[in-house]
């Protein structure tokens, strides 16, 4: 399927994709305050790898990859025809960015929920989630947990 975009007209879409803000840190926020969760802030700039969401006390992060930038296993997403080997080097980046985000939090004490955009369907299990890695940092807050590596993990269902 070709591109139904000029290059100049697709760049200018892709420029246009937010980094903050985006409707899936909205539905995160919104399910956290229905929670009635207190203490939680969003996109810090001071805490790696800037995380959508984290909790302070007990220093909990919370991150929303995008199926497509972030290359999930489960989605398989294909890259644009335009350009393939930029968009190749481009999510491999994130992935490892991710990664590297993840450790340097883990040496710092936080706990990691990395949740797939595709997740976001099932809110039930996202809240879990969420839930379990607050009462266990509650409960060890000096313990380095181990993150869920994005490039490895299958997906939760």
């Amino acid at each position: 399927m070709s591109d139904n975009l000029s290059p100049e007209d697709r760049r200018k879409t892709m420029r246009a994709v937010k980094g903050k803000g985006t409707k899936l840190e909205k539905r995160l926020w919104a399910m956290l305050a229905g929670m009635r969760l207190k203490g939680w802030k969003k996109n810090p700039e001071n805490i790696s790898g800037k995380p959508d969401v984290i909790f302070i006390h007990p220093k909990v992060a919370i991150f929303i990859d995008g199926c497509f930038w972030h290359g999930c296993p489960q989605c398989r997403r294909k890259l644009p025809k335009t350009n393939p080997a930029y968009w190749e080097r481009k999510i491999n980046r994130n992935i490892e960015l991710a990664r590297l985000h993840n450790e340097q939090l883990q040496q710092d004490g936080w706990a990691i929920v990395r949740i797939w955009e595709h997740e976001m369907k099932n809110t039930a299990i996202i809240r879990e989630r969420i839930l379990s890695a607050l009462q266990y940092k509650e409960l060890r807050p000096n313990e380095q947990t181990t993150p869920r590596d994005p490039t490895k993990e299958s997906p939760n269902p």
